[in-house]
């Protein structure tokens, strides 16, 4: 069966990376273990398309994904994360002299980036999100956003905003390119600047980083993929570039005539080679962190996974062993007494652990692992080993 890229419509794609029966949603809370391991779950087919770089599933059945299903993929309650879109925030006013002007977001969420924007700049907020949920408003919001629950379809419109942006959704967008599409017609000028941000699929590709990989991300750019899918849909780049340690990619655009810009033979030489490394390493991943928590329930060892995140949803379910892990623990307050998608597993809060006395905590996401191991510390477990993911430690 021939597969058609979502981005750019070519054909000349290769199915890099294959996992069956992963959860649906890494962002579902589920309130018992029963149904956390009932949930809805789907396949992973990465492919990779040799003319725009994009990367996409395409095993994905939209009809799987409902984020009105008390969704929540906030990442606020972190301060490394807070300092992270505080700075982004600032550094957005400050460059397009947003003050007094409408901001929209498309997929708010809680409306917490777009609550910053209008505080920090002084802004009034349009927000569009199907899974917002009115009671989850942030503090920041209230008085400054208006949030419809709806998706940004041929009836929204963005008209009259000075920033349009749209953090950490288009990686959900089945058609990434008829979102843009649809965007572009409802702009009556050019005088609107753009903001998306994604995960680094580069980044995701250079590290090895399989726990990156979960079914709702259906699409998976690098800057250069990015940078092609807003030229073909009417949209000048002004700068794309990596952020949050590279875990991110940012592009800035504005509107203007569609043009198609094609991937260099040193651009696809190179994506070809991480693709085809990726797929290799991916087993052979699963298969050593399948023997260490094997050896470590062996002797006995009770192991904390810190992070119920889209990485720890990732790892707890690609996993045979991971029912060796005893629990998780996250800083968000919504996810905690909640239970992971797939594996059932519970979520805890920081102070849990010290009833649980775990051995071994091992850390989602390298960010975080100062911030982790001074709470571990504030909690009396100092003596607690701190394993981090370093994305590329097959061997570890």
């Amino acid at each position: 069966m021939s597969i058609e890229c979502p981005a750019c419509g070519a054909r000349d794609l290769v199915i890099a990376v294959e996992v069956e029966n992963v959860p649906v949603h890494v962002g579902v809370l589920w309130p018992s273990a029963e149904a956390a391991r009932q949930c809805p779950r789907g396949a992973i087919r990465l492919a990779f398309c040799s003319s725009c770089g994009f990367l996409h599933n395409a095993a994905f059945d939209e009809e799987l994904v409902d984020y009105g299903l008390s969704y929540d993929n906030a990442l606020h309650f972190s301060n490394v994360f807070q300092e992270y879109e505080l700075d982004l925030a600032r550094r957005l006013v400050d460059r397009y002299g947003l003050h007094e002007k409408l901001i929209v977001e498309i997929g708010c969420g809680s409306a917490h980036f777009l609550g910053l924007l209008c505080q920090v700049g002084d802004n009034r907020g349009l927000g569009f999100d199907p899974s917002h949920e009115p009671e989850q408003l942030d503090e920041l919001a209230v008085g400054r956003v208006e949030v419809r629950r709806q998706s940004f379809d041929e009836g929204a419109s963005a008209s009259g905003a000075s920033l349009i942006c749209a953090r950490h959704l288009l990686e959900h967008i089945a058609e990434p390119r008829k979102l843009l599409e649809t965007l572009r017609r409802s702009l009556e000028d050019g005088s609107a600047v753009l903001y998306f941000e994604v995960p680094n699929a580069l980044l995701i590709l250079e590290r090895l980083s399989v726990w990156d990989l979960m079914y709702e991300h259906c699409g998976y750019f690098t800057s250069g993929s990015l940078e092609r899918i807003f030229g073909a849909t009417g949209f000048e780049v002004i700068e794309v570039a990596e952020a949050y340690g590279g875990q991110f990619v940012g592009i800035e655009a504005r509107v203007a005539t569609a043009k198609s810009v094609e991937m260099s033979p040193t651009e696809l030489a190179h994506m070809s080679s991480l693709v085809t490394a990726f797929s290799d390493h991916f087993e052979a991943t699963r298969r050593t962190w399948d023997e260490r928590l094997r050896n470590l329930g062996d002797q006995g060892k009770r192991v904390v996974v810190w992070g119920a995140g889209g990485k720890g949803v990732s790892f707890m379910n690609f996993l045979a062993e991971a029912h060796r892990v005893d629990a998780l623990v996250d800083v968000n307050p919504r996810k905690q007494g909640m239970y992971l998608a797939g594996s059932g597993h519970e979520i805890l809060a920081p102070e849990a652990l010290v009833d649980r006395q775990p051995d071994v905590v091992v850390v989602m996401n390298p960010l975080y692992e100062h911030e982790i191991t001074a709470q571990l510390r504030s909690l009396g477990m100092s003596g607690t080993s701190v394993v981090t993911l370093r994305d590329d430690d097959e061997q570890a």
